[in-house]
């Protein structure tokens, strides 16, 4: 991982840890997915993303700041992408035991205010639900943390339609590990008319579908990357990692 070693749970001896749990600190627990990302990007695209973003927290926030990393669960719920290969998908039942277990050890541990920064959004729903019980429950106090860059100025139909692999995603690795990327495989794919954009839904949408990518996109990308450049990616990433400082730092 590229976060600071000094935030670094995996990393802190057990004395360190437990006089780090005196701070009361916010505990990041990265949640991400390995599967396909198109005929372009490395199947560890999202894992990658979240190792990014944080990686871009612990150089933005103060030393003194209390914010740990906690293990990543870069193993998310990827059935939907299922058929293309390089895809390790748990199911629902199966992420939410590991969401929940690594909670009650993170409680067992001192830890009492937990973020997840999640990169899938197809653990979203799942993640979601899991949040509101365990917030019921009194496990840890949980929250939700925004990973996008609020302001992209991507075109209207990459906003809507540029749902894996497109544009975004693959700017953001661009600037960060070029050689991973198979820009002479980069495609543009759009949702058909036999599947509007209207019945494909962002994962937070009132109201979503189930779909699975191959019926959506031939090649699994969903969007443009052709249009991807390093100078965007680096934009983007600054934008999403300030968004994020902003939100760790006003969370109660």
């Amino acid at each position: 991982m590229t976060a600071a070693v000094e935030r670094n749970l995996m990393r802190l001896p057990p004395a360190q840890r437990a006089a780090l749990v005196e701070t009361n600190p916010l505990i990041l627990l990265p949640v991400a997915a390995v599967e396909q990302h198109g005929p372009h990007l490395p199947v560890g695209t999202d894992a990658l993303i979240a190792d990014i973003l944080l990686g871009g927290i612990c150089r933005g926030l103060e030393p003194a700041e209390p914010v740990l990393i906690a293990p990543p669960l870069y193993i998310g719920k990827s059935n939907e992408h299922l058929g293309f290969p390089g895809v390790l998908s748990l199911g629902r039942d199966s992420l939410a035991a590991l969401f929940q277990a690594t909670l009650l050890q993170l409680r067992a541990w001192g830890f009492q205010r937990v973020a997840i920064l999640n990169t899938h959004g197809g653990n979203t729903p799942c993640l979601r639900t899991l949040m509101r019980e365990e917030n019921l429950r009194g496990t840890v106090q949980l929250h939700w943390l925004d990973t996008q860059c609020p302001d992209t100025g991507l075109p209207p139909r990459e906003q809507r339609q540029g749902l894996h692999a497109g544009e975004y995603e693959t700017s953001i690795l661009l600037a960060t590990v070029p050689k991973d990327c198979a820009m002479e495989l980069a495609d543009c794919q759009w949702i058909g008319p036999e599947n509007p954009d209207t019945a494909v839904q962002a994962e937070s949408a009132p109201v979503t579908r189930a779909w699975h990518s191959r019926d959506l996109s031939p090649s699994g990308t969903m969007g443009d990357a052709t249009r991807a450049t390093a100078e965007k990616g680096r934009r983007w990433i600054d934008g999403a990692v300030q968004h994020l400082l902003h939100q760790i730092r006003t969370l109660p």
